[in-house]
Formats: structure tokens, C-alpha cells, sequence
């Protein structure tokens, strides 16, 4: 099941994020604007493979099509 995601703030809706430093997979994702905890860094990352993974599949799908301006 893929979850809808939004890179957005929930509370303020600011795109802009802070990765303060910390151990590896250890660390939080912090909205830059309000302080909102996304939560560790890799559970916000699983949030959005299903979207890269779509836009990867979708740019694979458009390099394989035939491109009538090749000469």
C-alpha cells in the first residue's frame, strides 16, 4: 500500500528541512521553519521510495520510447 506524501509541513507547509547532525540513521528530520519532527531519517525516506521509485520508472519509460527526432 503506498501512502500519500507530501514534502510540505504538516503544521506550517514550508518545504525547507533540517538534518542536524547525529549518528548514522540515528537523527531526526526537523521542519526548518517550525521545528515539526518528520521522525528519523530513514523512516522519512521510506516515505517517499515509492515516489522516486515511480518517477525513476517513469524516465525509464521515456528513454526507452522511440524518439522520432533521432537521426
Amino acid at each position: 500500500m503506498q501512502v500519500k506524501t507530501s514534502p510540505e509541513c504538516p503544521k506550517c507547509g514550508s518545504r525547507v528541512k533540517r538534518f542536524p547532525p547525529g549518528r548514522q540513521d540515528q537523527y531526526h528530520v526537523y521542519c526548518d521553519e517550525c521545528s515539526h519532527d518528520f521522525g528519523r531519517f530513514d523512516h522519512f525516506q521510506a516515505q517517499f521510495r515509492h515516489v522516486l521509485d515511480d518517477l525513476e520508472a517513469h524516465l525509464k519509460h521515456h528513454d526507452d520510447a522511440p524518439d522520432e527526432n533521432r537521426s
